[in-house]
């Protein structure tokens, strides 16, 4: 089994669409464990956007990347994620894979203010 560390977030409808991807990811990873949502400012965007929603989530699979990766998609798609949803500012979902068996996938993202308060509130 491998150890994975992710990274969800939504600014559109994020109570809800937390909720989804919380629920079909706890179906799929019996053992995860979820940290507190965190709220904070979009970065990196010159619109105003609404505060996204953040929660980090540990858990083991025997999946690999890429078929996690895939499955996370298919996950945002059916929070309503599109291909314009980076270039809008307006996410419904999305779901990063921060850390996969130890490795650091995303290493800008881990050093982000939002991704490190919602990886400390984990009660890993």
């Amino acid at each position: 089994m491998k150890t994975c560390i992710i990274c969800i977030g939504s600014n559109h409808d994020p109570v809800s669409n937390i909720k989804k991807a919380v629920e079909t990811l706890s179906y799929l990873f019996p053992d995860i464990i979820w940290g507190d949502t965190v709220v904070t400012a979009a970065e990196g965007v010159s619109a105003s956007v609404p505060d996204y929603h953040n929660r980090a989530a540990v858990f083991s699979t025997n999946m690999d990347v890429s078929g996690l990766k895939h499955r996370f998609k298919e996950i945002e798609k059916a929070c309503g994620r599109g291909s314009d949803s980076k270039s809008t500012g307006i996410v419904p979902l999305d779901i990063d894979l921060l850390q996969y068996d130890g490795d650091i996938l995303k290493p800008l993202d881990m050093q982000k203010e939002y991704v490190r308060r919602a990886l400390s509130s984990l009660k890993i």
